[in-house]
């Protein structure tokens, strides 16, 4: 079980990093990371980061003894899904052909909100459906 928590807890810090800088909403030459297979791969990657994301978050939950399904495991999912929509919010717009902009202010807290409480929900969703250990 060990190896396979932390190549996940790897895989889940890699793509943290491309969802948190997929885009460059603050400073123009930071960010971006949609565009690292070039510009053809932009909006694929821009879907395949949060769906690959929320596959290996439960995936972690499965690695560290089984999906378990209560109250704390459905809330910490759920407030996962709220803050990668929090961070993916720009594109979500894009797919309903809204014409909004969001605020440098809204960017700069949710780019420092996402990664924080994602690493945070992830290792207590890994912890919740940990298996528990029996003594013979």
């Amino acid at each position: 079980m060990g190896l396979k928590t932390e190549i996940t807890a790897l895989a889940f810090g890699v793509l943290l990093v491309l969802l948190t800088f997929g885009d460059s909403h603050l400073v123009g030459s930071i960010g971006n990371l949609d565009t690292i297979f070039g510009t053809v791969f932009w909006k694929p990657l821009d879907v395949l980061y949060v769906l690959v994301s929320i596959l290996v978050f439960l995936l972690y939950g499965k690695v560290k003894g089984g999906l378990r399904l209560n109250l704390v495991t459905v809330l910490v999912f759920l407030s996962y899904l709220f803050v990668i929509a929090l961070i993916s919010l720009d594109d979500i717009f894009l797919v309903l052909k809204l014409h909004l902009t969001l605020s440098t202010d809204y960017w700069i807290a949710v780019e420092w909100f996402y990664p924080v409480y994602s690493i945070i929900a992830f290792f207590v969703f890994g912890k919740v459906n940990e298996s528990e250990k029996t003594v013979h």
